[in-house]
């Protein structure tokens, strides 16, 4: 028996195929994300139209992009209104995330309708393992760049 062919070689993969690599599998996290930031937008416009300022929903979330690194966060905030020279103006009190990749819905979420906090949660689970995922992309990346002067 020919060991040859029992084994299975890797890939070569050159240094811009593994940048293109690393942009590939950002852009395909940053699609997932964009779905379900929209997604939930989506949702809570229903839920105003369907039960108006009665159970208000007060938590927001956004995509914020990083062009140079190939990385985007996920945030989630508050929505609130602030009253200056008669009108209100919409603002956005953006939330804490603190250690790791998930945000303490326990204490964000206090006071806020069942719904909205079903909603939150759900789509938090799926929010920090793309965190994860966007960490470790990063961490390859800056290993690279890391290897790409040591080299030289």
């Amino acid at each position: 028996m020919n060991d040859k062919n029992t084994l299975n070689p890797l890939p070569v993969m050159s240094e811009d195929d593994l940048v293109r690599w690393i942009e590939s599998q950002s852009e395909q996290l940053h699609a997932q994300a964009r779905m379900l930031v929209d997604d939930y937008w989506r949702q809570l416009k229903s839920r105003h139209q369907k039960f108006g300022t009665t159970e208000p929903g007060r938590i927001g979330v956004r995509i914020r992009r990083r062009e140079s690194s190939f990385s985007f966060s996920i945030e989630w905030y508050r929505m609130a209104t602030l009253r200056q020279n008669g009108q209100n103006k919409p603002i956005a009190q953006y939330l804490k995330k603190g250690q790791g990749y998930r945000y303490p819905l326990q204490r964000i979420l206090k006071g806020e309708p069942d719904w909205e906090v079903a909603l939150v949660e759900e789509l938090e689970n799926e929010f920090a393992a793309m965190r994860k995922q966007i960490d470790c992309l990063g961490k390859i990346r800056d290993a690279f760049a890391n290897y790409r002067k040591a080299k030289q």
